[in-house]
């Protein structure tokens, strides 16, 4: 009795103690992401002192945390890196398993910075699973708005918008969590999904949204600088100039709060973007050269990408073609270096347009190549990167399975089983009965007017095939013809003589883009070919149907219909090209 009394008066006395340093922390976590440099110098002096004293490991590991997210937030990412490793390898030692999707989301967000998206994507899956295993919610919102993110980039929009989705409506209960980590700020989560709608072109949507951002408490400091730089480019586009006007003043009075060269040579470049769409090259060039200087200082390759991009884009629309084409030529070496084939798709896409307003369409069409080339790298690599985390999720099942012990079968469980299973059979006999029975009583009753929900459309049919097809496991093929080589009328004769070749499960659909999109459901890439020889008999006979080219893909696991239909075409632009070498 006397020794639980110790104890019991001990714990009151390192009480205060303790509660103090949760304080601290939660009030850490709420600038981590708008005042990074001041937070990390609060976690320095926190450090210090929990080192001199016998602290309990979960302060500790939620100081490594925000220390963490810190160092992303001021560029320093191998930095971040390093530090959410052991924090991921303490947590484990330590048997605080609740830990480890939080710094795994760390990672994955510094590995994005850097680009590498294929790392940050494996890191997301695993932390996402994590998150929902054990139950942390503000983990699972910082996880699913990453890989949003991710998902925007690669145009997979569709789980992207699913994402943020998930994100939204779990955000309240990242709030109220029992035990505080972190939550990142609500206004990045409304600006992702504004960029995505913007992506889609839908602009009014998009700047609503993207407006909504600035509403929360939150939205101070470096938040609310990005929110506004962000915010002016999609008011642009909408043309809602004297907005954009206004968040670009504000902007520029908030950058001064910036404490680092790196966030102020990120934001310069953000800023130059904004002042080219405005038409003040000067700016912007002059904003470039200073965010250069210190990308190239301190060795941050990504950035002096994209800067570089957008000066050589600069020089080239005032017509300095040299030194534009030297700089872009500076941005496609670092390009290839790193694998950032998004980002040579958009160089390659810059330099053709350029030709082509000069003129010069032999150049153009050689940079056209080159961008086709690069397209079908950032695939290859994209269906790497889904393969390893599909084999990362196959092996925590298989894993899981094996540490499950296989349960007994009780007696009674099988006798129960035996009558759910006759319940079932009788059920089954008598369905057809009822139904007979309907269908009677509705003949001798006044005949009404039939409800039916409207009949899908092609579009709508495709994408529920692809969604079944991942399901059950069946190939896809999808088949994209051009006929804008034919003439009007030869292209109805064209439609007509497809339909009759296509069988009943295969879908048409005409787009507004002179395209012609088949899909072929239970059909690999081989009994596709076989189609496509009936078809070119078909189109062979018509004028200048020897022009026309019909690309094919089969789907695959990460397929939408867009990058289907996308990876069609490709193929349909190889041929043209193999055509135009003989």
């Amino acid at each position: 009795m006397d020794f639980r009394l110790i104890v019991f008066s001990f714990s009151l006395w390192l009480w205060p103690s303790w509660a103090d340093t949760v304080t601290e922390l939660d009030e850490l976590s709420a600038i981590v992401y708008q005042y990074p440099s001041d937070a990390l110098s609060s976690i320095a002096i926190i450090e210090q002192r929990l080192n001199d004293k016998n602290s309990t490991p979960i302060p500790r590991l939620r100081l490594s945390l925000l220390k963490c997210h810190a160092l992303v937030q001021l560029g320093e990412n191998e930095a971040a890196i390093n530090l959410a490793r052991m924090g991921d390898a303490k947590a484990k030692s330590l048997d605080i398993q609740q830990a480890s999707p939080y710094f795994l989301n760390c990672m994955a967000e510094a590995y994005i910075d850097y680009g590498d998206l294929r790392q940050a994507l494996t890191l997301l899956d695993t932390a996402i699973y994590q998150s929902r295993e054990f139950e942390q919610p503000q983990s699972l919102v910082n996880g699913l708005m990453l890989r949003g993110q991710i998902d925007t980039h690669i145009e997979n929009d569709s789980s992207a918008l699913e994402d943020f989705r998930l994100a939204r409506d779990i955000y309240p209960a990242a709030l109220r969590q029992p035990t505080q980590w972190i939550t990142p700020p609500q206004a990045y989560l409304q600006l992702a999904r504004a960029k995505l709608l913007r992506k889609k072109g839908q602009l009014n949507q998009s700047f609503n949204t993207a407006k909504l951002a600035l509403t929360y408490p939150q939205t101070i400091g470096k938040v609310r600088l990005n929110i506004l730089l962000a915010l002016a480019k999609i008011a642009h586009e909408n043309q809602e100039v004297k907005f954009r006007d206004d968040m670009i003043l504000e902007a520029k009075i908030l950058m001064p709060e910036l404490a680092t060269a790196n966030e102020l040579a990120e934001s310069y470049t953000e800023l130059a973007e904004v002042e080219f769409l405005r038409n003040n090259d000067k700016n912007a060039i002059q904003l470039l050269n200073i965010a250069l200087n210190t990308f190239n200082k301190n060795k941050k390759i990504n950035d002096s990408l994209r800067a570089t991009r957008l000066l050589a884009r600069i020089q080239l629309a005032n017509g300095e073609e040299q030194q534009g084409l030297d700089l872009m030529q500076q941005a496609i070496a670092i390009g290839q270096r790193t694998n950032q084939y998004d980002e040579l798709v958009i160089c390659y896409q810059l330099l053709s347009e350029y030709f082509v307003g000069m003129g010069n369409y032999r150049q153009a069409y050689h940079y056209q190549l080159q961008r086709v080339d690069s397209i079908k790298s950032s695939y290859e690599f994209l269906k790497n990167t889904r393969l390893l985390q599909i084999k990362a999720q196959l092996g925590r099942y298989q894993k899981l399975a094996q540490n499950q012990p296989p349960k007994p079968i009780k007696l009674d469980a099988r006798i129960n089983d035996n009558y759910g299973l006759i319940a079932i059979l009788v059920f089954a006999l008598l369905l057809p009965l009822l139904m007979l029975l309907s269908r009677l009583r509705k003949e001798h009753t006044a005949p009404q007017m039939p409800h039916q929900d409207a009949p899908l459309t092609a579009q709508e049919r495709m994408l529920a095939l692809i969604a079944s097809a991942k399901q059950i496991g069946y190939p896809i093929t999808i088949l994209l013809i051009n006929p804008s080589h034919l003439a009007p009328s030869n292209v109805a004769t064209l439609l007509d003589e497809v339909r009759q070749k296509l069988r009943q499960q295969d879908i048409m659909l005409d787009k507004a883009s002179d395209q012609l999109l088949i899909m072929l459901p239970f059909t690999s890439l081989s009994g596709a070919k076989e189609i496509v020889k009936q078809l070119k008999a078909v189109i062979a006979p018509l004028p200048g149907g020897d022009k026309v080219r019909i690309g094919m893909a089969e789907m695959q696991y990460y397929d939408t219909l867009s990058s289907l239909t996308k990876r069609a075409g490709i193929d349909q632009l190889s041929r043209h090209n193999e055509q135009l070498g003989r």
